[in-house]
């Protein structure tokens, strides 16, 4: 998730913009923002390695007509692919994901707005990103997503990012995650476990974010201390060059998504004290 602008921005969706590894065999050159090589072959409907160098360029621009200069580049290569995917993945998920809002308008938006632009900081996100989830009944609280992001420029992830779970927890979800774990981690380890969930992905919690010591009231001693540790509980995978670009993107989005609404509601019965 883009994990947001503070520790707690990710794949999350929190008000601040944050959702998310280099992408493997590429090699991304930063080009100037007087000119940003286009590949011809590119599709309209389709993301291309440009699509990656357009944002790792426009997050260093302190140009206020920038965007407006590129804007044919920037709708080719990052909004009509986002779009395209985001309704694909509307079509095919929310029939299945009850309770879900799967966005279909404002995303793909780069250009910051005032209150985000530090003194002399680019005018424009080097980010994009996209994220389905049910809207919370608070505004401290994050409830389990579905995350797909492009973040090029990202300190851990740089490059492309599918991921899913509960990002920016709060301390009571927190709280009856890890309770959860400790009362019964089977139906982590059983997901987790299963073959259709690890064709999508391949391990499990992604240990980002962990306390460094047993949280209070759990037993240190316990074979799931690790996982109580957590304080987020997400899985995710970076996607190559070619699964990024390909025409099938959707599909296997959608494909992915589908595993995570599994993980999604173990979560959501943890946090609502529900016994999986």
């Amino acid at each position: 998730m883009r994990p947001v602008n503070t520790v707690g921005s990710c794949p999350g969706n929190h008000a601040q913009p944050r959702v998310w590894p280099t992408l493997p065999g590429s090699a991304l050159t930063l080009f100037s923002c007087q000119e940003i090589p286009l590949n011809n072959t590119s599709s309209a409907a389709a993301f291309s390695a440009d699509s990656l160098v357009f944002l790792k360029s426009a997050g260093h621009q302190d140009d206020a007509t920038w965007l407006e200069q590129h804007d044919a580049q920037y709708q080719r290569l990052i909004r009509a692919p986002l779009l395209a995917l985001a309704s694909a993945v509307k079509l095919s998920l929310a029939a299945d994901a009850p309770g879900y809002h799967f966005p279909a308008r404002g995303i793909g938006r780069i250009q910051k707005s005032s209150n985000t632009i530090g003194l002399g900081g680019a005018l424009y996100k080097d980010w994009v990103s996209y994220r389905a989830t049910r809207p919370a009944q608070s505004r401290f609280e994050k409830n389990p997503l579905l995350f797909f992001g492009l973040l090029p420029n990202d300190p851990q992830w740089q490059g492309v990012v599918v991921a899913g779970g509960l990002y920016m927890a709060s301390s009571l979800q927190t709280r009856r995650v890890r309770q959860a774990i400790a009362d019964n981690s089977a139906p982590f380890k059983t997901l987790f476990a299963d073959t259709a969930f690890r064709r999508s992905f391949k391990s499990s919690f992604e240990p980002m974010l962990k306390s460094q010591r047993c949280p209070r009231g759990f037993d240190p001693d316990h074979p799931d201390i690790e996982w109580i540790k957590l304080k987020t509980f997400f899985v995710c995978k970076t996607l190559t060059m070619k699964e990024f670009t390909s025409q099938h993107l959707a599909e296997h989005l959608v494909r992915d998504f589908r595993q995570l609404l599994r993980l999604n509601e173990i979560l959501q019965n943890a946090i609502d004290g529900l016994v999986n």
